[in-house]
């Protein structure tokens, strides 16, 4: 039978001949040092792929003209390089439980800069769609994915810092490279503009070298033996073989050959007891390490356990985006506000608890998992609003042409994009700080924004002149900002962050699909009406459909029981 953890960080206790030490596991981000030119790794990665991606439709506007083709069927390119970056997305995440996300990173660069290189050789559109669109969009999706979670991996309380200034290239990518494109495309044809953006691509190889993979070993932290152990004989046998093992200047080096990994047990009690030594698992495999030198008796390391150690993908919150500290529910008993939320040490009395376990992480058990997900009413929402936002596509493809229609200078209308990249930025971070600073329900930003960006995508059409594009352009931008960053936290919000990994999987294969579809089928609408209010009246009608969706998501949760946060109160051990 599987026990509640005790206590909270900083604040717990432990009682003789409990199974577990505490749901808090060892911390191995640094939170800083390294972690940050990990994050202008994943800077850089963003501002690549986005700005490749959302510039788009400055491209369009020559390919247009080159091939003689439809929209419909022209804009499958660039769709198809954004949806398959989203599609692959739940292949990637197998990948990286795995391989290391610099390993995914540097392969995932070669892709797309071999696909890139070679599309410029396409004879026609539907060649391009294979090179440019689905072979390159599979790379993207890999550097992508990988830049996401590697930052997740190194930073846990300063991750909303950290995360913010990763994705804020996505925004500053989208301006530079509308300006970028056009200036390429007026000096080069678009054969020209793709071979430079080839090369640019390949400072991803640079960017995923950044990506160090954390040490499967954390610095041991060790105190006074006089603080933890006031009488050696109580320690037992297992408690000294342990403390030899730990404090042996080879632990490192043992903890990668066995692929161990240090977990974090808080507010040990003063006297160790032979209980908790017996907590306390050592494999047989480590025999050889126990005849270590002794060590000294003033020093002991009070703070570790060992564990055989999981994959990168195995935090439940490492598709999170915000602060850890202020996740709004905790499903879990186990969960409880700390500065690492993780998932929660449980420890197995019989071996049919530890075969359960085992079979949630086979082919079947994750497939029914996620065939459960479909019946959660809140999770078919929320799936329902973040698969209709992706309707962003649209503007973004089809802006710098409603502005050519509208009798606006090439330059002017790569202009708007950038408007939207730039404005982009600012949304992100007063989304954070308007959840963070304000304690703003970050589902009523979420439902406002929606409802906005729908009445931005209804007028843009009706708009004559720069100015009014130009306005229009900024506040899509804000809105667009906000549904992106805020996605994960509006599934941790309503579905719990043990359940992120999954629901966010689902999400970016059902978006990558709408995605993928979404920009052809505005094109059809233009060629079928012989106008753009048709296909900006569709983006504002799945705008306006996303917003009623996530409304309900806040109705429905109101009166369930998901709002209420579960906190295990425990007292100090004098």
């Amino acid at each position: 039978m599987a026990r509640q953890p005790n206590g909270a960080s900083g604040n717990g206790d432990m009682e003789e001949g409990s199974d577990t030490l505490d749901s808090s596991e060892f911390s191995r981000a640094p939170d800083g040092g390294w972690g940050w030119m990990v994050c202008l790794g994943s800077f850089l990665i963003n501002f690549m792929l986005d700005g490749t991606m959302f510039s788009f439709g400055v491209l369009l506007l020559e390919l247009l003209d080159y091939f003689g083709q439809g929209k419909a069927k022209t804009s499958w390119i660039g769709s198809s390089l954004l949806g398959m970056s989203m599609f692959m997305g739940p292949v990637v995440s197998i990948l990286l439980e795995r391989y290391t996300c610099r390993q995914i990173t540097i392969v995932g660069t070669l892709i797309s800069v071999v696909a890139f290189v070679v599309s410029i050789f396409s004879p026609n559109v539907e060649m391009l769609i294979i090179t440019y669109g689905i072979i390159a969009g599979v790379g993207f999706s890999m550097s992508f994915i990988s830049a996401i979670i590697v930052v997740g991996l190194y930073f846990n309380r300063r991750r909303a810092i950290a995360t913010g200034i990763a994705m804020s290239g996505s925004g500053l990518g989208t301006f530079a490279y509308a300006y970028i494109t056009d200036m390429l495309i007026i000096q080069y044809d678009w054969r020209g503009t793709i071979l430079i953006l080839a090369g640019v691509l390949l400072n991803g190889i640079v960017c995923g070298i950044l990506f160090r993979p954390l040490s499967d070993c954390a610095t041991v932290s060790c105190a006074s033996s006089s603080e933890y152990i006031s009488d050696s004989n109580d320690s037992g046998k297992g408690t000294t073989e342990l403390r030899k093992l730990l404090l042996e200047r080879r632990y490192k080096e043992m903890c990668d050959e066995h692929n161990y990994d240090m977990l974090k047990v808080t507010n040990m009690p003063e006297r160790l007891t032979v209980s908790t030594a017996n907590m306390v698992h050592l494999p047989g495999d480590t025999t050889a390490y126990l005849q270590a030198k002794e060590f000294s008796s003033q020093t002991n390391c009070s703070s570790t356990r060992i564990k055989p150690i999981k994959n990168q993908m195995s935090k439940p919150s490492v598709f999170y985006s915000g602060s850890l500290n202020n996740l709004r529910h905790r499903h879990n008993a186990g969960y409880h506000r700390s500065h690492e939320i993780d998932k929660p040490i449980v420890a197995m009395d019989n071996e049919s608890d530890a075969e359960t376990c085992q079979d949630s992480s086979t082919f079947v058990g994750i497939l029914k998992t996620n065939v459960n997900l479909f019946k959660d009413n809140i999770f078919v929402l929320l799936l329902l609003t973040n698969v209709c936002w992706t309707v962003q596509s649209v503007p973004l493809t089809y802006i710098p042409d409603l502005g050519v229609s509208k009798s606006l200078t090439t330059s002017e209308a790569a202009t708007l994009i950038s408007i939207v990249g730039i404005t982009n930025i600012i949304g992100r971070i007063m989304s954070g700080l308007i959840t963070d600073c304000l304690n703003v329900n970050c589902t009523h930003t979420y439902i406002v924004t929606l409802f906005m960006a729908s009445a931005m995508s209804f007028l843009m059409p009706w708009c004559n002149g720069f100015a009014t594009l130009a306005i229009c352009s900024g506040v899509f931008g804000l809105c667009m900002a906000t549904h992106v960053s805020m996605r994960t936290i509006v599934l941790a919000d309503h579905l719990g962050i043990e359940r992120l990994t999954r629901s966010f999987g689902l999400v970016a294969l059902f978006q990558g699909v709408a995605f993928l579809t979404n920009a052809p089928l505005a094109g059809f609408l233009y060629e079928t009406f012989d106008s753009y209010v048709m296909p900006f009246s569709f983006a504002g009608l799945m705008y306006f459909l996303s917003g009623l969706f996530c409304l309900a998501v806040l109705c429905l949760d109101k009166h369930s029981n998901r709002g209420i946060e579960i906190i295990i109160e425990t007292k100090d051990i004098g």
